[in-house]
């Protein structure tokens, strides 16, 4: 899930395929393909936002840490969204992993003007890694740890100046700030806490300085005929405001 500007979101397909919509009431989601990411194997992170080509487009991340850029505006619907290798566009190629490792869930984007990344490995799913790119090499900022000690479903999400959005399948959300480690923000949705069967996939932050955190989940529908698929996706806006004083993550 990718949130743009001006309340649009993109929610993006491992595979590349994808449909955009903002939450506006009455408006429909347009489908869209991207294209250019042929050897990209699936992807595992995107965000939308400003671009060093033009003053938008997405960054994504692949399973095996390969950084894509396509800049731009979303085409129209049923349209291509033309992707490459990031450093054709001035960024690098890859995040900084290991050869054969793989990412469980991953983010990148533009802070100040220096590209800052967060991954999550498979083999360490308690742990959410930063780093930012000085001089073309890639330095760590640090580590965070992943609420309930790790989970096999999360997404990271940059948002604000400086914090970092984490998510899990259950609907509990952390925002972290990325400079000294702090949670300023933490909510559980009320899906989550009533025990409702919601499968949660992903989220960003609405925009800005907007406390609003925009949430995808899987609702199970039991009225659906057997031979229909059992599972509606729907889109949840709700506030998570920031603490007044922020407690220290340990």
């Amino acid at each position: 899930l990718a949130c743009g500007a001006n309340g649009h979101i993109a929610a993006i397909t491992p595979r590349g395929f994808g449909a955009a919509t903002t939450l506006k009431d009455g408006a429909a989601a347009e489908a869209f393909r991207l294209s250019g990411l042929n050897s990209a194997g699936p992807l595992v992170g995107a965000s939308w936002g400003r671009h060093l080509v033009g003053d938008e487009g997405l960054l994504l991340v692949s399973k095996a840490g390969a950084l894509f850029s396509c800049p731009g505006r979303r085409p129209a619907a049923g349209g291509s969204w033309a992707c490459a290798l990031a450093s054709a566009h001035g960024l690098p190629n890859a995040l900084p992993v290991a050869e054969g490792s793989r990412l469980q869930a991953a983010a990148t984007a533009l802070l100040n003007g220096a590209l800052h990344a967060a991954v999550v490995l498979e083999g360490h799913p308690d742990l959410v890694a930063l780093f930012v790119q000085e001089a073309d090499s890639w330095l760590p900022l640090g580590e965070l740890r992943m609420p309930l000690g790790g989970v096999k479903k999360a997404s990271l999400a940059f948002m604000g100046n400086g914090d970092l959005l984490v998510s899990t399948g259950k609907g509990h959300m952390l925002r972290h700030n990325i400079r000294d480690g702090s949670v300023v923000a933490s909510a559980i949705h009320d899906l989550a806490q009533k025990g409702e069967e919601a499968a949660w996939q992903a989220a960003c932050g609405f925009g800005g300085q907007d406390t609003r955190v925009v949430h995808l989940s899987l609702t199970k529908v039991s009225s659906l005929s057997p031979s229909a698929l059992g599972w509606q996706p729907s889109i949840v806006l709700m506030d998570v405001p920031t603490a007044a004083k922020p407690a220290l993550f340990q």
